[in-house]
């Protein structure tokens, strides 16, 4: 999963004119009492797509049980797939549709609406803009029927589908929470030839909720759900069940798109399948009025984005788990996925975020029957995405982190992640299919610390019976001065077939064991990019317990960079250099040389436990070697062995006396 620019998903043929401009945002107002039987009121027609032959709205004389509302979309002359209208509801001088209800697009428990159209229209699709000033609510049912394609639900002010919500729309639904005030009729008339449309936050509030229990299940596998917003955006759902068979009411083959507050462009683009609509974030330097759009300059104009956003996620569950094979999340901020939530397919999702990927439930990168989870070998890429990916103008370019929570599944083969932080107090379940086959696990962090706690599970996927192991590990938090690796696993880490592990960073906690077996471990402590600049003092732990044995170790074999690096050992557990068969007893260094990488240099090396090795080498001593704990000083210090029927080698290069 590499970090992506781009959202699709595919839709039958609709025009970008229906996101047409929003109504100015008000402040925020409470979630407004909606009566059983509320239908949409105070509404006009502000937008065709062909002005000379437009479509015509009007009410149904006889709306069928349980509509309480139906609108028919009719034309003199027949208008091409991808027609349009826009209805806003509310803020009318002269309203024309149902003009004595209440002000807004709402939808009560006991009713229903429904946009039907003639062939004349065929597949256009309907806006529907609450300019209320309040947040749009659909208790009851919402409906497309007839020619009528998708149906989008735009409110500055926030939109809520309630757990009583029934939608159909085999077309497509689009719920948006974004401002698009100040567009000219002149630049929105250039959108529908560039075919793009920009979604601008500044100013929004109220976010966009599903609650779970909302039947989603009637939006049609050959539509979509696109769901816009600042503020949070949450995303629920029930489970439907036909023919004995439980599953997540939003359908799996269905084109799930969440944009939290990212702005950008929305765009459709005609394909032989329909129209793949893409949302496009812009960082193309500082914000700029919607007024100033032109066909021109929408390659370069920016959007407002809403830093902070959070997207929640509460899809599927462990025995009707969501395919997230067509789900693209977008976020200026924080994702959440719920616990108890049980995504599978999430190879070919996209998750794009600025501030922490959390996940509490199961984020299956293989494939699940039932119940079982299956282990797997495919590739789990989780990448933050980089500078530029994911902003307008009001960010400063950072990475994300990721966050496996204590009930957090992740099931993949190898797992590659990179951003700003990796932590994991969950469950890695990595599949193994030989000796020759082993998951990799890679973290690496720019900012914040990585913390591999939790449990990394290895499991046999085909028919080997040796041992299950990783290949290799890759640890790395050496972007800036101060980050902490910290390695506290349930149970001891196994690094096998001759492959190797490494760590980078300032600081290093090992609390719990690892071991390479036929391979080697290294120890970059980081260090500046300038060798004049002063150097960075960390530590190393070795915790009480804890075993960190390999063929050879070479801690601060060299600096990550090139400036000098300074780095205390406190050796509490024991430190085992094994070699290799042909040749016994391996070498453990501390310290670097200072050709190559930069110096690397030790401090004071204390501690309680041990040290076995037959070559033991301190390379670049400033302090001393010691551990004096009471005033018997020969019963103090950690211990130097010898690897059986040998001897230790030691060589100290001390700087100074």
């Amino acid at each position: 999963m590499n970090p992506q620019h781009h959202m699709r998903f595919a839709a039958r043929p609709l025009s970008v004119a229906i996101l047409m401009a929003l109504a100015t945002p008000a402040a925020f107002a409470a979630v407004p009492n909606i009566t059983p039987s509320q239908v949409p009121g105070q509404g006009a027609i502000t937008y065709n797509t062909y002005p000379s032959a437009p479509i015509t709205v009007t009410a149904a004389a006889s709306p069928t049980a349980p509509i309480t509302q139906q609108w028919n979309l009719s034309a003199t002359t027949a208008q091409s797939a991808g027609a349009a209208v826009v209805i806003q509801w509310g803020g009318n001088t002269n309203p024309t549709l149902n003009a004595s209800g209440t002000a807004g697009f709402n939808i009560g428990a006991q009713a229903g609406v429904e946009f039907r159209g003639t062939s004349k229209v065929s597949y256009a699709s309907v806006l529907n803009i609450d300019a209320s000033g309040n947040p749009s609510v659909i208790l009851g049912q919402l409906s497309a029927a007839g020619n009528v394609g998708a149906l989008f639900v735009a409110n500055a002010n926030g939109i809520v589908v309630g757990s009583s919500a029934v939608i159909t729309t085999p077309g497509g639904l689009g719920l948006v929470n974004a401002n698009l005030t100040g567009i000219s009729s002149g630049a929105f008339a250039a959108l529908q030839t560039s075919g793009k449309l920009p979604l601008d936050f500044q100013g929004v509030t109220g976010g966009v909720t599903i609650e779970p229990g909302a039947d989603l299940s009637s939006i049609g596998t050959d539509g979509f759900l696109l769901v816009a917003g600042a503020g949070n955006v949450n995303i629920g759902g029930a489970f439907v069940s036909s023919g004995g068979v439980t599953t997540y009411s939003i359908p799996k083959d269905t084109s799930v798109v969440v944009d939290g507050g990212v702005g950008g462009v929305f765009s459709a683009v005609s394909s032989s399948t329909g129209v793949v609509a893409t949302v496009t974030p812009q960082d193309s330097g500082p914000a700029q009025p919607l007024s100033a759009l032109s066909a021109g300059n929408l390659s370069t104009f920016s959007y407002q984005d809403a830093p902070g956003t959070t997207v929640a996620l509460n899809l599927g569950i462990t025995t009707s788990p969501y395919s997230a094979a067509k789900l693209s999340v977008l976020a200026d901020g924080n994702i959440n996925l719920a616990s108890g939530g049980d995504l599978t397919n999430v190879t070919t999702s996209t998750f794009n975020w600025s501030g922490l990927l959390t996940n509490n439930g199961v984020m299956d990168y293989g494939h699940q029957l039932g119940s079982t989870l299956t282990p797997t070998t495919a590739t789990a890429d989780i990448y933050a995405a980089g500078a530029g990916l994911i902003y307008a103008n009001t960010t400063t370019a950072q990475y994300g982190g990721f966050d496996n929570a204590t009930s957090g599944l992740v099931n993949a083969g190898s797992i590659y992640a990179s951003g700003s932080s990796f932590s994991n107090a969950g469950t890695l379940q990595m599949g193994q299919s030989s000796s020759t086959v082993m998951p990799v696990l890679s973290a690496s962090a720019t900012t914040g610390n990585i913390h591999l706690g939790g449990t990394v599970d290895v499991v046999d996927v085909g028919n080997y019976t040796g041992p299950t192991a990783l290949s290799s590990l890759y640890l790395s938090a050496a972007s800036t001065t101060g980050q902490s690796v910290t390695v506290n696993t349930a149970t001891p880490l196994l690094v096998s077939g001759g492959g190797s592990a490494m760590i980078e960073a300032t600081n290093v906690n090992l609390d719990s064991s690892l071991t390479v077996s036929g391979g080697n471990f290294h120890f970059y402590p980081y260090s500046v990019n300038i060798t004049s600049a002063a150097p960075v003092s960390g530590s190393f732990v070795l915790a009480s317990g804890a075993t960190l044995s390999a063929a050879n170790l070479s801690l601060g074999d060299g600096a990550a960079y090139h400036g000098p690096a300074y780095t205390s050992y406190k050796i509490n557990g024991s430190m085992v250099a094994t070699g290799t068969a042909s040749a016994p007893g391996g070498s453990v260094i501390l310290g670097g040389s200072p050709s190559g990488f930069g110096k690397a240099s030790v401090f004071n090396v204390s501690g309680a436990g041990s040290i076995t090795a037959g070559t033991l080498t301190f390379n670049n001593l400033l302090g001393s070697v010691n551990n004096i704990t009471t005033g018997q000083i020969l019963a103090n210090g950690f211990k130097v062995n010898a690897p059986t029927g040998g001897a230790v080698n030691i060589s100290v290069d001390a700087v100074g006396s």
